[in-house]
């Protein structure tokens, strides 16, 4: 009877860390999410305590641990009970998170990246190796029903072990880093170095697209902006045919610009724009302020450097010592280098006219949709001109810019429903432009939206205007998440929005079933923002 307590205790605490490591894997996507950020992680934790206790099993498996702890029995009987009931409840609690994890696509999925095995492999070990320490030192009572904890403490081992590999993690982002630097020193391309709070993935696009007809050009894919993908970039792709190299370059990257002007110091670069995104991350708009002035006027920012003038911020910048400065108006300001004037929009795309300080002008027509994209073409423009590439070419390359995905992506469904996809939109001035391009579009305008997020102590407000902004534009509004959308919400009700036109729905997938019933030929639904999976509620 007592080799069969201890197998079964042996047996019991080896499910409970597989249990344990299957939640970790969860756990380590929401980790993924958040960029491995451990103070982000941990705010996502205290915000979703219900999704740590979504699995019964799970909180069986811990019950029994601390049943086993008071009871303080070790009689054979009761120890096999507690064993065969947790090795029960663990192998149903694996099957369950299983379960969980197939319950509905996820938007974006966890990407098993080495860094991401080296942290799941270091948490396994940490339970497995504690679980044979206690058996070691302690009571086979005790060990086994502290073992059976090791579930619901799984967001604890994998901060644990987040902690333990930080270190090492440094070391080999230390020597890509190193790699990366090396390889561009060799190479020696030009540099366009593009940074903003929001509009610089689109203005990296179409960079890249006025420059390819003059140049081999390479650009940073999608929204790698931080230090690692853009090294990624760097050792994977770019070779000694790339005359110029166009980054991405975050403006909340960990160790600031300094740390990404280290690894890609730039020839020339650009800055979209100073808003609140990020707001909750830096603190105060003092500080986002503060580090894109800084960017300014770093040497390793490059000698010359193009400026969207309409910004609050940056329209005060006129001289910095030892640059070149440029600058542009999309809102017609004869003071800039190039400004637009008779900018026009409707549902197939912007016309408008590029005139220099000289009083050139270049008329333009593209099938973009939303004029403040006129602000994203002309900084692209003028990157262009800075290296000399003809206004003949830039004319007619402004005429075949396509939208980057999910940025005012439109497109007809077979059955002939207009989809704006703006997922990727996620800023208050983002969501303005997109709410004006959808009042562009005939009845019925359907608008999806979890509002607005990262936003510090403005979110509420920003996101109450948007709802205000949205009531002018759209005949039904589908709210995505009942507690974060409460101000859109209000936003929408202050501006006379009719209730019965206002959805609240959980998740995407909802809204998918939802929009199989209700749209119709001719509607347009615009996709405006599309939170991550941290987000769900």
């Amino acid at each position: 009877m007592i080799r069969l307590t201890t197998a079964l205790s042996f047996v019991a605490a080896g499910t409970a860390v597989i249990l344990m490591v299957a939640r970790v894997v969860f756990l380590l996507h929401m980790l993924q999410l958040e960029e491995y950020d451990t103070k982000r992680f941990l705010s996502w934790l205290s915000t979703h305590l219900g999704r740590l206790t979504d699995d019964p099993a799970l909180d069986v498996v811990g019950l029994l641990g601390l049943t086993g702890l008071v009871l303080r029995t070790n009689s054979p009987h009761s120890m096999t009970v507690i064993s065969l009931l947790s090795i029960v409840s663990s192998v149903t609690g694996i099957a369950w998170e299983r379960h969980l994890g197939a319950l509905g696509p996820v938007k974006k999925p966890l990407v098993m990246t080495p860094r991401a095995w080296r942290l799941l492999v270091c948490t396994a070990v940490l339970a497995t190796g504690g679980c044979f320490v206690l058996f070691a030192f302690l009571r086979e009572r005790e060990a086994l029903t502290i073992t059976l904890l090791f579930p619901v403490a799984a967001p604890l081992v994998l901060l644990a072990g987040r902690a333990i590999m930080e270190p090492v993690e440094a070391l080999i982002r230390g020597w890509y880093v190193r790699d990366a630097r090396l390889v561009l020193d060799r190479l020696r391309p030009i540099v366009v170095g593009i940074t903003g709070s929001y509009g610089k993935t689109s203005t990296k696009f179409f960079t890249e697209h006025l420059l390819k007809s003059r140049y081999r050009v390479l650009m940073t894919p999608e929204s790698y902006n931080t230090a690692m993908g853009i090294c990624r970039v760097i050792r994977g792709q770019l070779g000694p045919e790339h005359e110029i190299f166009v980054v991405e370059l975050a403006e909340n990257e960990p160790g600031g610009f300094e740390h990404l002007l280290g690894l890609v110091p730039c020839t020339l670069s650009v800055v979209t724009s100073v808003g609140v995104q990020h707001l909750e991350e830096f603190g105060s708009r003092d500080a986002i302020e503060r580090v894109m002035k800084g960017f300014v006027s770093m040497a390793a920012s490059g000698s010359t450097i193009v400026l969207n003038s309409d910004d609050h911020v940056l329209g005060q910048i006129r001289t910095v010592s030892g640059k070149r400065i440029v600058t542009t108006s999309a809102d017609g300001s004869p003071l800039s280098d190039f400004h637009a004037e008779h900018v026009t929009m409707n549902p197939e795309g912007l016309s408008f006219e590029i005139v220099t300080a000289r009083g050139m002008r270049f008329p333009c027509h593209t099938a973009l949709l939303g004029v403040r994209n006129v602000e994203n073409i002309l900084l692209a423009v003028a990157v262009a001109r800075e290296l000399d590439v003809p206004w003949e070419s830039i004319q007619s390359n402004i005429a075949t810019l396509q939208a980057p995905p999910h940025r005012l992506q439109a497109m007809v469904s077979s059955g002939g429903v207009r989809i704006i996809d703006d997922a990727f939109n996620s800023n208050p001035t983002g969501f303005a432009m997109a709410v004006e391009v959808l009042a562009t579009f005939p009845r019925r305008r359907i608008l999806v939206t979890p509002g607005l997020v990262s936003l510090g102590k403005e979110e509420h407000a920003e996101n109450v205007e948007a709802g205000r902004r949205a009531a002018k534009a759209a005949d039904i509004v589908i709210l995505v998440g009942p507690k974060k959308t409460m101000p859109v919400r209000e936003g929408l009700l202050s501006a006379g929005f009719p209730e019965a036109s206002i959805i609240t729905v959980r998740s995407l997938q909802e809204v998918t079933e939802l929009m199989q019933r209700m749209v119709r030929a001719g509607d347009t639904v615009l996709f405006e923002n599309d939170l991550p999976d941290t987000f769900n509620e």
